[in-house]
């Protein structure tokens, strides 16, 4: 404790006690900014669902008028557009499923269980590997049933190559929705993850339609906001939020059964 009648402390004792301090509001400052971004991302997946919803209840009313059209018989109905309409309707209905079950889910684990299930039943991926990144060598997460799970050694450098440049990466010569592709997954800039989908299930062959290709892009562009989002309602916030994520995933070893 000091008095009035103590010498004041040395310039250098008190300048690092400033420097301690500035460092200290510094970072303060800098979680602060990283809790407001994520906040912002999940309300922007919000927004995205509301305008879901309106474009979902829009094409259900253009394609009941389509159909009394063509059950009145007037005008020139054109089947080629209410087909359009209705798989364009499909596709949207599929997404906002997706995202809202995406943006209800609890836990990390939850959200993954998602992007499997939208992977096995709606995408028609047969073989697939989904890879997360913290530190060091990625993380294999999913799928856990080594009868579904891609090759490591014959995705090796199409994943790789998806961290280094943050881009899709097909196998050569394989065109727009071909596989095998690596799709990476993005967090405020930085990849963290990519999905490698080796074969799709018979009746697909090797290249997915356009709904599939819209629903997977949907998916691996929700899943990262999915993982945060389940963290932070765990009260994890900050850097400390995707550190979180890690914690509560189990990584699966390559060449486990």
């Amino acid at each position: 404790m000091t008095t009035d009648d103590d010498p004041p402390p040395p310039d250098h004792q008190v300048e690092a006690f400033l420097s301690t301090l500035r460092r200290s509001v510094e970072v303060v400052q800098d979680l602060m900014a990283e809790t407001a971004r994520q906040h912002e991302q999940i309300r922007s997946l919000g927004a995205e669902l509301e305008s879901a919803r309106q474009r979902i209840a829009f094409l259900e009313a253009e394609t009941t008028t389509l159909r009394e059209r063509l059950a009145s018989g007037i005008g020139q109905a054109r089947f080629a557009e209410l087909e359009e309409l209705i798989e364009e309707q499909s596709s949207l209905a599929h997404m906002f499923v997706t995202s809202d079950r995406l943006a209800r889910a609890r836990t990390p684990g939850e959200a993954i269980d998602i992007a499997v299930e939208v992977l096995h039943n709606l995408v028609g991926a047969h073989t697939y590997a989904l890879w997360l990144r913290w530190e060091g060598a990625p993380a294999l997460l999913a799928p856990a049933d080594a009868r579904w799970r891609a090759s490591t050694e014959a995705g090796r450098a199409l994943v790789e190559r998806a961290f280094a440049t943050g881009l899709t990466v097909r196998a050569p010569g394989r065109p727009v929705g071909g596989v095998p592709v690596a799709m990476p997954l993005a967090l405020d800039g930085r990849t963290i993850g990519v999905l490698h989908i080796a074969t799709l299930v018979p009746q697909l062959g090797e290249r997915m339609g356009r709904l599939q290709e819209d629903l997977i892009q949907f998916v691996i562009d929700r899943l990262p906001v999915a993982l945060l989002a389940a963290a932070m309602h765990q009260g994890h916030t900050g850097p400390a939020a995707w550190a979180a994520v890690r914690t509560q995933l189990t990584a699966i070893e390559e060449g486990s059964s």
